[in-house]
């Protein structure tokens, strides 16, 4: 999962009538804490298999039926939706989802910008390549004020060096030409906050 975005959706969720009927907090909403997540397969959705000679398997969690959380935790829904379909979307599918929240439809219209529309929003981050790490990377930095068209921040003593290592490899041409945009914005905003000062 990435950026906060996560942080503001589990809030959401937490300020829900059932959910502040039963007290549940936004950590309710994290398959991390014991809580909320399911407890057969600790919140991994699947069982693993070990087996002498063999690979290693994993198996869909029968309790939780690879959903992650426990009932209490999914009886709890914003339209019509548990915090384990929200996981499932796309990128592109919550930003229509969420399209009356601000703070959560910014950064996710910031990654379908980059190109990272098909990304799931519960999708783990070893399984992301080293190309789209880096765009998530950049997208943060865009979510925290650069590239965007808030006024500029005084210059701190703090700097901060880019490193990308072949961030277009694998890359369709039209997502070559978005990533180029997010960077000659990212650009454009940090020579503005140098101007202004």
């Amino acid at each position: 999962t990435y950026l906060k975005i996560f942080d503001t959706i589990r809030n959401l969720y937490a300020e829900l009538p059932l959910a502040r009927l039963r007290g549940y907090t936004a950590s309710r909403f994290s398959f991390n804490n014991s809580g909320g997540r399911c407890q057969s397969c600790e919140g991994q959705g699947v069982i693993k298999l070990e087996m002498s000679f063999l690979p290693t398997s994993f198996m869909p969690c029968e309790a939780c039926r690879g959903t992650r959380f426990n009932q209490q935790t999914l009886d709890v829904k914003y339209d019509s939706k548990s915090i384990s379909d929200v996981l499932q979307m796309t990128v592109e599918q919550a930003v229509d989802f969420f399209k009356v929240h601000p703070k959560i439809l910014r950064p996710l219209q910031l990654l379908v910008e980059t190109g990272l529309g098909y990304l799931q929003l519960g999708q783990p981050s070893p399984t992301l390549s080293g190309g789209e790490a880096q765009r998530i990377k950049l997208v943060t930095q865009l979510a925290r004020g650069g590239g965007s068209n808030d006024k500029p921040r005084a210059r701190t003593k703090k700097s901060t060096l880019y490193i990308l290592e072949e961030p277009t490899i694998g890359l369709h041409a039209a997502d070559v030409a978005l990533l180029l945009d997010v960077l000659h914005r990212l650009d454009d905003a940090f020579c503005e906050r140098f101007r202004a000062v």
